[in-house]
C-alpha cells in the first residue's frame, strides 16, 4: 500500500533503533522537568506508528489488559512499574489502530452526504463525502458538468461505486437516504457547517476582493476553498501560513475575549462552562480540524482544572489532549497540521518561560515585545525542521511577519464577531484583510525572504530536534542556576 508523505516521515522510526533511543532519551529528560504525561503520549504515538506499518493479525487487547493488571501489582518497584506503564500506552496506541474501521471498499455502492463546500477545479468538483453507516469521510473528485456544479453542502448522493479518487458522470446521481442514516454527532456537525455556509454567503455579499474573501473565510471560519495559489504562496514565503489554519492562536484570542466579557469570579464555574461551550461551538462551526480539536480539548481540560482549583501543567494538558485525540482518531498523528500544532505549542510552553526569565520587562510595552519575540522564536524552533522536511522552505522574516499578523489577526477576529451582529461593518473588516495581504506581499518581495530547496532526511530532522532539546535542557539548567544565585 502506498504511504502518504506524512506517513513516510514515521517509517524510519520502525527501522532504526537509534531513533527509538533518541525518543526514549527525550522522554526521560522531559519527564524530569515535571511533565510526566508527555512520556505516555509519545509512547502511545509510537504504538500507533508500529501498528500502522507493521500490523499484527492477533488481538492486542488481551495483552493490554494483562499489562495493566501487572502494572498495579508492581507498585513496590517504581522503575519497573514506570516501564510497564509506558508499555501500556504503547499497546493502547496499537489497539486504537487495530479497532479502526476497515478501509473503504472502492467497488462498493454507497449512499453518501456532501460534507464540505464543493470546490471547482479545471475538470472536476472536489467534495468531501460522509459515509453515514461507518462515519468515515472520503475526498472525491466528480467530473464537472451541470449536475456536479449544482452540488451543495448537505446534498445526499448515491454512488454506484465509491472509487479511489475520481467519480465519473455515470457513477453517481442525486438522492438516497444518506441524511436519514446519519448519526447524532454528524447531524450536529452538518447543522454547524450549514450555519457556516450562511456566514460565508454573508461575506460574499460584502464588496471585497477575491483574495480578501479567501483569507477572511479561512481565518475566521476555517474554509480554505477560496484561497488562491498566489495568496497561499505569499503567506508561505513570509511564514504566515499558521494564521490561515485555525489553531490555538485563534482560540486563544477568542478565549481571552470571552474571559474579559465574563463578570468577575463570583460564579467562576458558570463562566468557564459558558466559555467551553462557546469554544466547542466555534470548533464545530469551523469543521473540527485537528489543530482546533487539540486547542479546544486543552482549553476544556484547563477550565476543568481551574474550576477544581488544582495545579495545572500546560505541557501535561497538551499531552493529555494529544492522548484523547489519538484515542478518538489515531490517523490524526499522520496529519501535518497535528504534527506542526503539537510541536509548536510544546516548544512555546517549554521555551517561553525560560526566555521570560532571561529578559526582564518593567512596563507593558516591553512585556508585549518580549511576549511576541518569545512566542515567535519558540514556535519556530518547534516547526522549522518539519516545515523544511514537508515543504522545503524556511521563512527568514518570520519575526517581522508575526509582529504584523498577530495584532491584525486579533483585530480581524474581534471584527468578525461584530460583523455577525452588524453586517454593514463587513467592508471595514475586508479593508483590514486587504492591508494585511498587502503588507505580507511587501515582505514576500524582500530579498532572501525565504530559503527554498531544503530537503532534510528524517534522520537530519531528528538531529535538529535533538539540538532543540539540548538547547532547552542547557537553558533550563542555566535558568535554575540564575534563580538560585538571586
Amino acid at each position: 500500500m502506498k504511504k502518504s508523505v506524512q506517513q513516510q516521515f514515521f517509517l524510519p522510526f520502525t527501522l532504526h533503533p537509534s531513533l527509538f533511543l533518541f525518543t526514549f532519551a527525550s522522554m526521560k529528560a522531559l519527564t524530569r522537568h515535571h511533565v510526566p504525561l508527555l512520556a505516555p503520549a509519545i509512547s502511545m504515538m509510537a504504538g500507533i506508528v508500529v501498528m500502522t506499518f507493521h500490523p499484527v493479525s492477533w488481538s492486542v487487547l488481551p495483552v493490554l489488559a494483562g499489562c495493566v493488571v501487572l502494572s498495579f501489582m508492581l507498585s513496590r518497584w517504581p522503575v519497573a512499574q514506570t516501564f510497564l506503564i509506558l508499555a501500556d500506552f504503547l499497546l493502547v496506541g496499537m489497539v486504537t489502530v487495530q479497532r479502526q474501521p476497515p478501509p473503504v471498499d472502492s467497488q462498493q455502492r454507497a449512499e453518501v452526504v456532501v460534507f464540505s463546500e464543493p470546490v471547482e477545479k479545471p475538470k472536476t468538483i472536489r467534495v468531501d463525502l460522509l459515509l453515514p453507516e461507518t462515519g468515515q469521510h472520503v475526498r472525491r473528485y466528480i467530473w464537472k458538468d451541470e449536475r456536479s456544479r449544482a452540488l451543495q453542502l448537505g446534498h445526499a448522493l448515491v454512488l454506484n461505486k465509491i472509487g479511489d479518487g475520481f467519480v465519473s458522470r455515470r457513477d453517481w446521481w442525486p438522492g438516497g437516504d444518506g441524511l436519514q442514516r446519519m448519526g447524532r454527532i454528524d447531524r450536529v456537525r452538518l447543522n454547524f457547517l450549514l450555519w457556516r455556509h450562511q456566514l460565508l454567503e454573508r461575506y460574499r455579499q460584502t464588496p471585497m476582493e477575491e483574495e480578501a474573501y479567501g483569507v477572511l473565510a479561512a481565518m475566521t471560519l476555517g474554509d480554505k476553498s477560496a484561497l488562491t495559489s498566489e495568496i497561499r504562496e505569499t503567506y508561505s514565503v513570509t511564514g504566515a501560513s499558521h494564521v490561515l489554519a485555525l489553531s490555538g492562536l485563534h482560540l486563544g484570542i477568542i478565549y481571552m475575549l470571552l474571559s474579559r466579557l465574563m463578570l468577575g469570579r463570583r460564579r467562576f464555574w458558570l463562566s468557564q462552562t459558558v466559555i467551553v461551550m462557546c469554544i466547542w461551538a466555534f470548533a464545530f462551526l469551523t469543521g473540527l480540524s485537528p489543530s482546533i480539536v487539540r486547542s479546544s480539548t486543552m482549553i476544556t481540560i484547563y477550565a476543568v482544572f481551574s474550576i477544581g482549583g488544582r495545579g495545572r501543567s500546560s505541557v501535561n494538558l497538551l499531552a493529555f489532549s494529544a492522548i484523547i485525540m489519538l484515542l478518538v482518531d489515531p490517523s490524526s498523528l499522520f496529519d501535518v497540521g497535528f504534527q506542526l500544532s503539537f510541536l509548536a505549542v510544546l516548544c512555546i510552553l517549554l521555551f517561553v518561560p525560560l526566555i521570560e526569565r532571561f529578559w526582564p520587562a518593567d512596563n507593558w510595552l516591553m512585556r508585549w515585545l518580549r511576549g511576541m519575540v518569545a512566542v515567535s522564536v519558540a514556535a519556530q524552533l518547534g516547526v522549522a525542521p518539519l516545515i523544511a522536511f514537508y515543504f522545503g522552505r524556511f521563512s527568514t522574516y518570520f519575526l517581522l511577519t508575526n509582529f504584523i499578523v498577530i495584532p491584525m489577526v486579533t483585530a480581524i477576529l474581534y471584527g468578525a464577531l461584530i460583523v455577525v451582529l452588524l453586517p454593514s461593518l463587513g467592508i471595514w473588516l475586508a479593508e483590514m484583510v486587504r492591508i494585511m495581504n498587502k503588507a505580507l506581499g511587501w515582505i514576500a518581495q524582500m530579498p532572501c525572504s525565504s530559503i527554498d530547496g531544503l530537503h532534510p532526511s528524517v534522520l537530519q530532522v531528528c538531529l535538529l530536534y535533538a539540538i532543540v532539546l539540548i538547547i532547552y535542557l542547557i537553558t533550563s539548567r542555566l535558568s535554575s542556576a540564575v534563580c538560585r544565585s538571586d
